[in-house]
Order: C-alpha cells, then sequence, then structure tokens
C-alpha cells in the first residue's frame, strides 16, 4: 500500500519542510514532496500538527519493558525491550550487556545473534565491560571487573556478522588488542576508564574510536592532566556519548561538548534500564533498585543507568541544554547511524530509506511511530 502522510512537520534528518508529505510504500521510502504534489495512488493520512522525524536510534540499552538483558538474555526479552521503547520512537536499538561472567556474555550473544534475523530494531550489540578500572566502575559489579582475557577475542570473532560496540578501558587492555578488534569491525569505545591523555592517544591510534557516556566514570580534567573527559574533547575523530537525562551531566556540560565536538561527533544514548514502559524498580547483581523522579540509584548512591529514551534526551537537549532541535534529532537518529555505517538505510528520511519515524507534539510527546513500515503505535485524535 502506497502511503502519504501529511500535517506536521517533517525533518528529513538534514532539513525541516513544512506543507510537505512523506511518502512511502510497504517498508521503503519514495519521497518528500509538497501536499499540492502528491501522487493520485497514495492514500493520504493526515496525523495533525507535530513533528515528523527518523526514527531515534539508540547504541546503549540495558533494558526496557520490565526487562535488564544482562538477568534475562533471551530472544523474547529482546523483542520486549524493543517493544518498550518503540513506544516512544526508538525504533533501533543496541541491547547492552554489562559486566557480567562470561557465561552470561555467551547467553546475551547468543540471544542477539537469534533475534536479529526477524527483529529489525535491533541494529546490534553493545558490550560493555568487563575490561574496566576498579576506581571508575560505577554500578558494574567488582566479582566481574577484571583485566584483558584472550578468550573474547575468539568470542567477538563470532560475532562477526552483527554490529558490535565494545567499551573499555584502554589502559586495561594491550594496545595490539585494540588494534586487532578494530580490525575485526569492533566500535571500541572508552569508558569506565582512569586513562590519562596519552594512554587515550594511543589506543585512538590503534583504532580507538569512540568515549562512552562521556563525563561519567572516567578520569577528569585537572590542569597538567587532560584525563579522558579531555581527550574525549580534544580527539575530534572520536564520537563521544552522552546522557541527557539532567542528572548523569549538567546541562552546562551537555552545551561544552556540543560547541566542542565537531558537527555529527556527539550523539544521544539512554543507558535505560528495565523501568522503560514499566514499573519502577527491577534487580540487578541481586539488588532492588528503585526509579525515583527519573533517577536511579544504588546501594551505593551511584548512577545505574537511566529511565529515559531518546525522546527525552531530545526534549531536555532543546529546552533545558538550548541545543538547536534539528541537531537534537540528529544526534539521537542521523550520528548514530553514521557512525554505526547504516546511514545507507536508516537515520535519515529519504527515498530508499526504511520506514523507521517517529510523529511528536510541541510538547515532545510521541503519538505515532512507525517501525520497517508498520505503525506500531497510534495516538491519532
Amino acid at each position: 500500500m502506497k502511503q502519504a502522510i501529511v500535517g506536521p512537520r517533517i525533518y528529513s534528518g538534514e532539513a525541516f519542510f513544512d506543507k510537505h508529505a512523506l511518502l512511502f510504500e510497504a517498508e521503503t521510502i519514495v519521497g518528500i514532496v509538497a501536499k499540492n504534489n502528491i501522487p493520485n495512488e497514495f492514500i493520504v493520512k493526515d496525523v495533525g500538527d507535530g513533528v515528523l522525524a527518523p526514527g531515534f536510534i539508540d547504541l546503549q540499552v540495558n533494558g526496557g519493558g520490565g526487562v535488564l538483558f544482562n538477568n534475562s538474555p533471551t530472544k523474547e526479552s529482546l523483542q520486549l525491550m524493543t517493544n518498550a521503547h518503540q513506544f516512544f520512537g526508538t525504533t533501533s536499538i543496541m541491547p547492552t550487556v554489562i559486566s557480567d561472567s562470561i557465561e552470561n556474555l555467551k547467553a546475551c550473544t547468543n540471544a542477539v545473534n537469534k533475534a536479529i534475523k526477524d527483529n529489525p530494531a535491533i541494529v546490534g550489540l553493545h558490550i560493555e565491560g568487563p575490561f574496566f578500572s576498579h576506581k571508575y566502575r560505577g554500578t558494574h559489579n567488582e566479582n566481574f571487573i577484571s583485566e584483558w582475557n584472550p578468550n573474547y577475542i575468539e568470542l567477538i570473532q563470532n560475532l562477526k556478522d552483527l554490529q558490535v560496540i565494545l567499551t573499555i578501558a584502554p589502559e586495561c587492555v594491550p594496545l595490539e588488542q585494540i588494534k586487532l578488534l578494530s580490525t575485526m569491525g569492533v566500535k571500541i569505545q572508552a569508558g569506565h576508564t582512569d586513562a590519562d591523555f596519552e594512554r587515550i592517544s594511543e589506543a585512538i591510534n590503534c583504532g580507538l574510536s569512540g568515549f562512552t557516556h562521556i563525563y561519567n566514570a572516567m578520569s577528569q580534567i585537572s590542569p597538567r592532566e587532560p584525563g579522558v573527559v579531555g581527550a574525549s574533547l580534544h580527539f575530534d575523530e572520536a564520537i563521544a556519548s552522552i546522557i541527557v537525562d539532567c542528572h548523569h551531566v549538567h546541562p552546562a556540560l551537555v552545551q561544552l561538548a556540543f560547541k566542542q565536538k565537531p558537527k555529527g561527533k556527539l550523539l544521544f544514548v539512554s543507558d535505560a534500564m528495565a523501568t522503560i514502559h514499566s514499573d519502577d524498580s527491577f534487580e540487578l547483581y541481586g539488588e532492588v533498585l528503585n526509579d525515583t523522579n527519573g533517577k536511579i540509584v544504588n546501594a551505593a548512591g551511584k548512577l545505574a543507568g537511566s529511565s529515559i529514551t531518546q525522546i527525552d534526551a531530545v526534549k531536555n537537549a532543546v529546552n533545558v541544554c538550548n541545543i538547536p532541535l534539528d541537531e537534537a534529532l540528529s544526534m539521537a537518529s542521523r550520528y548514530p547511524a553514521e557512525y554505526l555505517g547504516i546511514d545507507d538505510h536508516l537515520g535519515t528520511l529519504k527515498a530508499g530509506h526504511r520506514v523507521d519515524i517517529v510523529h511528536f507534539d510541541s510538547n515532545f510527546n510521541v503519538l505515532n511511530v512507525w517501525g520497517s513500515g508498520k505503525q506500531v503505535k497510534n495516538e491519532e485524535k
């Protein structure tokens, strides 16, 4: 069926269009045309005011729909997670497994390998840990934090058909291993790390491509040592992900990162836990954690992921951090797609791309969502 969506302002990922229509057939976008140029064979669907934008892409999702991936590494759990995030306009996710036993990591990788075959919302796997600094482990269980284990090379080699992000502390992994992983196509990011500037520089030369949730769980800037935070802002070629929930990072520092990083090199991640579209409590490492006014902390008072989705990050970026709407939307869609190299079919609304779309109002309430051409949320009045 050929459809034309009219009513809202359209953001293609590159420009805004007023009084236009988005045309698509089945799973594929046909194009954006003026409202008076809609071909007769297209069924017109008026969804009212607001903004129509590319579906969001989240590269760090620990859970959703009441499920924490570490606790339930199954194909069925991944479906619950993707359903929960799609409700808020995130049409593509990277399920994230945090530091755990190698047996549980294998179970998570197997689950993603099975699910990705018939769940187009999954774009890969993010392995966060366990090669971390004990000083900056955050809520990662110290019993699983370890030095580099060569067995992980074999495990990751079995993921050759997947997009993989691996977050490491570069001081805990030999540089030659970073280079090897990079040549295998793994996206290596620095996180939970006490590395100094020199070590980060060496790691970037070996293939380190980014920084995980900058400002958090990493060595800070001092007068004579830039630390990982300083390095993340210094190296233009490296991307930086950031959690914009107004708890992890002060708005002024979000603004600083936005000003400092080149366009396309700062992107949003949610670091979302099981609470998305579900109850306000969940279990992590045997401890029950609660979402209190959008903030999740463990018994030690350390932040434990977030309870936001990408639409919340966009809203906070625009309303609190004074980031332009077009850039905020791109940081939640186009830029993650470009980083992964999947921007040939995701991240923008252009002919030939997949029909992943979010429609939201002026208060950033998600009204309608399409994933792979299917309308997965419909709140038309």
